[in-house]
């Protein structure tokens, strides 16, 4: 079988196109409200690896004491402070470098992970018969098959994701949504390590 090629920026463009989300044709800084959305993600993404860490985030107080606040803080925008288009690239960047390095600190390798968290994500999507439109179901596997297999189109059809919503625009996950495995991923990256590992 043909490895997949790893390309981490363009699958992240086929998400957010298939969740409707704006994508840019050249550089240009979001709109406020965007940042503040991005902004937010990154942070609660970054919490969510200081507790994975088994790390917290502490207030220093006027007596050397620490206090744990990771619960309550949060982003919020600063209308007098000016946006920063060279410093919102860089901070970017320096986040790839530090989730990579990450990574490696862990031994783990990013493709096969990145390869299911992106299987997951797109699985929110609700499949679709691109001939009636009917929703999908899974199979007896993984495969999607026709709620009516008996006037299923002759075959002459073909999977079409949609994204569904809430009336407050909030999206709703396909019934066939399927979490990402990671801790399958990992095993099988030890397993794989062990095999080729020269024995002693």
């Amino acid at each position: 079988m043909m490895e997949k090629s790893y390309r981490p920026q363009e699958d992240i463009v086929t998400l957010m196109v298939q969740f409707e989300q704006d994508v840019k044709d050249s550089p240009e800084l979001p709109d406020a409200a965007t940042r503040l959305l991005r902004a937010r993600l990154v942070f609660e993404e970054a919490l969510e690896f200081v507790r994975a860490c088994g790390c917290t985030v502490a207030k220093a107080g006027e007596d050397g004491t620490k206090t744990t606040v990771i619960d309550e803080i949060s982003v919020v925008a600063a209308p007098e402070l000016a946006p920063d288009f060279t410093e919102y690239v860089d901070g970017c960047i320096d986040q790839l470098v530090v989730t990579y390095g990450a990574l490696v600190a862990a031994g783990v390798k990013a493709q096969s992970a990145w390869d299911e968290v992106q299987r997951s994500n797109m699985s929110k999507a609700w499949p679709h018969c691109s001939e009636c439109n009917a929703v999908l179901v899974r199979g007896t596997g993984e495969e999607l098959v026709h709620p009516d297999v008996a006037a299923a189109h002759g075959g002459n059809w073909h999977t079409v994701l949609k994204v569904h919503k809430r009336e407050d625009g909030k999206f709703i996950k396909a019934p066939t949504y399927s979490p990402a495995n990671l801790k399958r991923v990992i095993t099988e990256q030890i397993e794989e390590a062990r095999a080729i590992a020269p024995r002693a």
